[in-house]
């Protein structure tokens, strides 16, 4: 009984010690995501097709971030657009579709700027993005919404595109041919009545002899 005993002490003071440090943690944790911030846009970034463009993120307040692991994601973890630690770029984990189209400025991390350049936007690359940063000062993250927008006639019908040329061609042509056809009638007229002079003109010689 007395064995009994002593094991579920011991077993309770286990158990007590493995709360005690899992509280801890997260107390540790928590302190550091106090002391690290990152900062985003607050309104959606719009991005036309073919065209660059940077997703702001700023560290809050402005560390240096050279020797910390920054990471661009989209939802997941896995879905790595950029990855920069250890003094940097990661491309391994890259996703296919942004090999050779991201760019992290490393001057720009000793100001505690996180921008994410994407160059040649694509129309897959519309939505969210998750800029994450985690180093001695603990970690954060941030949200960048991105629209792309197509254009102009990037989604058009071949049809649609003929007509809408032909419709400028018209706009353009209409006002050219009314003012040639106007001139072109008012020499006509002045051509025909001098004719039209010059033949009373030769009827009435005619008569006076």
């Amino acid at each position: 009984m007395q064995f009994l005993l002593v094991s579920g002490c011991s077993s309770l003071a286990n158990h007590l010690r493995g709360v005690l440090r899992y509280l801890v943690t997260l107390h540790v944790l928590h302190l550091g995501s106090a002391q690290l911030k990152v900062v985003g846009p607050y309104h959606p970034l719009i991005a036309t097709v073919g065209q660059s463009i940077v997703l702001p993120c700023q560290l809050s307040p402005s560390l240096n971030a050279q020797s910390m692991a920054v990471r661009w994601i989209r939802h997941h973890i896995s879905e790595t657009v950029h990855h920069y630690e250890d003094g940097e770029d990661l491309f391994a984990e890259q996703m296919r579709e942004y090999q050779g189209r991201t760019v992290l400025s490393h001057d720009g991390l000793s100001r505690g700027s996180l921008d994410l350049r994407i160059l040649s936007v694509r129309p897959s690359d519309d939505g969210t993005y998750i800029c994450t940063v985690e180093g001695a000062a603990g970690y954060a993250e941030a949200t960048v919404e991105l629209e792309v927008a197509a254009p102009f006639f990037h989604d058009a019908h071949p049809w649609k595109v003929a007509l809408a040329v032909m419709l400028v061609a018209l706009l353009v042509l209409i006002p050219g041919l009314t003012l040639f056809s106007v001139r072109l009638f008012k020499k006509t007229g002045k051509i025909l009545m001098r004719q039209g002079r010059n033949h009373l003109a030769g009827k009435g010689c005619c008569l006076e002899g």
